[in-house]
């Protein structure tokens, strides 16, 4: 659940609705120019390296601060956490790969796809949550040791990360029929469904923080923030 904190509320909205910009504007291109059917090869790298710096930036925005001294503390951390850092991001981009195969990727041929898939996720489920909140906090909210049900930035975090997955292991349910298409090549349906579960989560946010604010102004909204505060995970 959202708190009512104005500032959180609109950082949260602004990430938001760039998610929904750019993430779109990436598959419209790819798809005009005909190379949407090589987004599970290696070749699509560049694509990768444009979620990072779009999800980097908009990590830097979610975590500014007013507090200087706060700056100066978060940019020692930065330089002496680097490798850490890097290191946890391999390994859950390790377990995401095995566990893909675990869930029916192929085992002994396409393995450039599920490793292309399992940085995908990586880059939209963990490494927004360890920008923002740093490896340890990270690792605290994923098991469940730390709650984060008053903050809105991470709860946010935590719901675009599992609509992400979701939206992948839709993906999949296509990739069995016969239907003879290119888009069911492995990995474009769940790379093209976590896109979708990660824009989803977003426009479901834009329009929860839009109907908050609205709700003040017309009771009857609260109904529905009230639905979509059941849609969304809080500890």
């Amino acid at each position: 659940m959202f708190s009512l904190n104005n500032l959180e509320l609109r950082k949260v909205t602004i990430s938001s609705l760039l998610s929904c910009i750019y993430l779109p504007s990436i598959v419209t291109v790819i798809s005009y120019r005909g190379i949407l059917y090589s987004v599970g090869k290696g070749s699509s790298f560049y694509i990768l390296v444009l979620i990072f710096i779009a999800e980097l930036a908009k990590s830097f925005y979610l975590s500014s601060n007013n507090d200087i001294q706060s700056k100066r503390s978060r940019n020692k951390m930065r330089a002496s956490d680097i490798v850490k850092t890097f290191g946890f991001l391999l390994g859950v981009m390790f377990c995401f790969f095995v566990g893909i195969i675990l869930f029916g990727a192929p085992v002994l041929d396409n393995h450039e796809g599920t490793l292309v898939l399992s940085t995908l996720l990586t880059l939209l489920t963990i490494f927004p949550l360890v920008a923002h909140s740093g490896v340890e906090t990270a690792v605290q909210l994923l098991f469940g040791v730390k709650s984060f049900s008053k903050d809105t930035i991470v709860a946010m975090l935590v719901n675009n990360a599992l609509l992400t997955v979701g939206g992948a292991w839709l993906g999949a349910v296509v990739i069995p029929l016969d239907w003879n298409t290119p888009w069911q090549q492995w990995p474009i349906p769940c790379y093209l469904g976590a896109i979708g579960g990660y824009v989803l989560a977003n426009v479901m946010t834009v329009l929860k923080v839009t109907m908050m604010s609205a709700a003040n102004k017309y009771k009857f909204l609260n109904f529905f923030v009230n639905i979509m505060n059941k849609l969304h995970v809080s500890k």
